[in-house]
């Protein structure tokens, strides 16, 4: 899904072959772990055209060279990108499902986007409270047990912590685009 995202956000821009959207991925992916190859770009080019999403717009053949397609996005693609992006702040997992969504915030209405990050924010916090409650029993459990007990229930809750303070940020950054408009 946030190839898919980021292919027609970059459509939404302007028509471009596929090879120069992985470019433009692999710029924004330097900063992470993932990596994206040319069969998953074209595979996902495929799929979006295969739905009408995006349209060839032209195709150029040359001698001992595969063709070369331009691609563009349809209406029916528009609207689709800005569904994406509100379902993937709707299904929020972690900080890094929105990474595509991210650089596509001026697609969408950022009042809305606001709203869906405060209602992320509002179920992390539940997480906590809940976290806060558990508390390892002593019992007849073994002393590694316990400290491994504790270091994850101390984990789960600094992730989730790291992601409210990420969201806050995001949360000000999104009201700052709303304010500007």
């Amino acid at each position: 899904m946030s190839i898919q995202i980021f292919i027609l956000g970059s459509l939404s821009e302007g028509n471009c072959y596929p090879y120069d959207i992985k470019k433009k991925i692999g710029k924004h992916l330097d900063q992470t772990d993932a990596k994206i190859t040319e069969g998953t770009i074209y595979y996902n080019f495929e799929v979006l055209h295969k739905k009408g999403l995006i349209e060839k717009i032209e195709t150029i053949q040359s001698e001992n060279r595969p063709d070369k397609t331009m691609y563009g996005i349809t209406e029916k693609g528009r609207l689709a990108l800005e569904d994406s992006i509100y379902k993937v702040f709707q299904k929020f997992t972690n900080v890094q499902s929105l990474y595509a969504a991210l650089v596509n915030l001026d697609k969408v209405d950022n009042q809305k986007i606001a709203y869906l990050i405060e209602d992320i924010i509002v179920k992390l916090r539940k997480k906590i409270e809940y976290i806060e409650q558990q508390k390892p029993e002593q019992s007849d459990a073994n002393e590694d047990l316990m400290d491994a007990l504790w270091l994850m229930r101390d984990h789960a809750y600094q992730t989730i912590q790291s992601n409210i303070d990420w969201l806050q940020k995001l949360l000000h950054h999104v009201q700052s685009r709303v304010l500007k408009n």
